[in-house]
């Protein structure tokens, strides 16, 4: 890095190094404005309609795809001030919960009040709202099957304790059930960093936060082992579990302070026997210092992960989270970057290489990486208070 590059704020040197990287994005990626709406800070995909082509479903909308040029409303609601906060609708999930072949949709509303299951009625009309989990806390709940029953629970906090909300398939729309996996944490809701994956290699799902992880114990009903690491001091977002650098073993990757600045992958490692993990910094928690390619921004609030550039290795995406408190964030008025984080082969190691893809865009506390088309390229999909956005390949 240039000694000059330290006195300008960090906000320009990303405005610096998108507008340097336009020519290249601009010739590979094309942004759809699906809608300029803030209409929720996540967003789903999937097939509402049957038709066997994903739509999105942001808030109180979902857009038929594959255009997404075409809205429908299945419950009350309405586009919000960026202004204010997203009272209900802050992450979504698309899929059929009731069994009857129609997906439905799972909503997280605003941390720890509750989230919600509307049943596909399979025809045009208000859907059917049922409250199944009550608070569904942190910023950013993960469905994921943590029992290899091919259901799907719902990672999150209630209480203060960290656990998942298991359904009674045979009645999903009733109060799903809470199981603790561990003590009273916090007495916020607002807990940032969440994640899932198989970390010892013992074939079953831990829960990661940002303190450490929960080992899934081999029996249901056991207590879960906690493992104490320090991944991230304020907490980010999303926590990706996956093998980064190809040694067979799932590593993690995560935003250290979705509110600041900060993003790292740590290397998955045995030592004695046990699992440890080496610290790599991609972006640096000072807002001063630059990462790869002089790339510098904040809120880093929604990641996703998948293989892009279709080389066999994972990449993942995440943005800059725009106004997430209005100017009261650091870094808030700065261009709201869309980014992909390529992983390369470096020797032994990883060297992640970033492409911004758009500069006005940005993520939510979700963001998507999901073939939208069927093209088998991967797109990059968000809803946040810059409205809903895909950008393709």
């Amino acid at each position: 890095m240039k000694p000059s590059a330290l006195l300008l704020p960090a906000g320009l040197l990303a405005l610096a190094y998108a507008l340097a990287q336009s020519p290249p994005a601009k010739a590979k990626w094309t942004k759809q404005v699906v809608s300029k709406d803030f209409l929720s800070e996540g967003l789903g995909a999937g097939d509402i309609d049957g038709d066997g082509v994903k739509d999105l479903v942001a808030g109180a909308f979902w857009f038929k795809g594959p255009d997404f040029k075409e809205a429908k409303q299945y419950r009350p609601g309405a586009p919000a001030s960026i202004e204010a906060y997203m009272e209900d609708s802050f992450l979504a999930w698309v899929t059929d919960v009731t069994g009857d072949g129609k997906n439905d949709i799972l909503m997280a509303r605003h941390p720890g009040r509750g989230i919600d299951l509307y049943v596909n009625p399979g025809k045009e009309g208000e859907w059917t709202a049922h409250r199944v989990m009550a608070q569904g806390a942190t910023e950013s709940p993960i469905w994921v099957d943590l029992d290899g029953d091919k259901k799907n629970e719902m990672v999150c906090m209630e209480d203060g304790k960290f656990g998942y909300y298991k359904a009674d398939w045979s009645e999903p729309t009733k109060p799903w059930t809470f199981v603790a996996i561990s003590d009273k944490r916090s007495d916020s809701p607002y807990v940032h960093g969440l994640g899932a994956g198989d970390l010892n290699g013992d074939g079953r799902v831990d829960i990661v936060e940002k303190q450490g992880w929960f080992e899934q114990p081999a029996k249901a009903g056991e207590a879960w082992t906690w493992h104490q690491e320090n991944f991230a001091g304020p907490g980010g977002a999303q926590m990706l579990v996956f093998d980064v650098d190809g040694d067979k073993d799932n590593d993690m990757v995560t935003s250290l302070n979705g509110h600041g600045y900060g993003l790292a992958w740590y290397e998955n490692e045995k030592k004695d026997g046990k699992v440890s993990f080496t610290k790599h910094e991609i972006l640096p928690e000072d807002p001063a210092k630059t990462g790869p390619d002089g790339l510098q921004f904040s809120q880093l609030h929604g990641l996703d992960a998948g293989d892009f550039d279709k080389d066999g290795r994972i990449d993942f995406i995440t943005g800059k989270r725009f106004w997430a408190h209005m100017a009261n964030d650091p870094g808030s008025k700065d261009p709201a970057l869309a980014v992909v984080f390529y992983n390369r082969k470096d020797g032994d190691g990883v060297k992640w290489v970033p492409e911004v893809i758009d500069t006005d865009s940005g993520v939510g506390c979700q963001v998507l990486a999901v073939d939208l088309d069927g093209d088998g390229k991967l797109e990059f999909a968000a809803g946040s208070k810059k409205g809903v956005h895909v950008i393709r390949q």
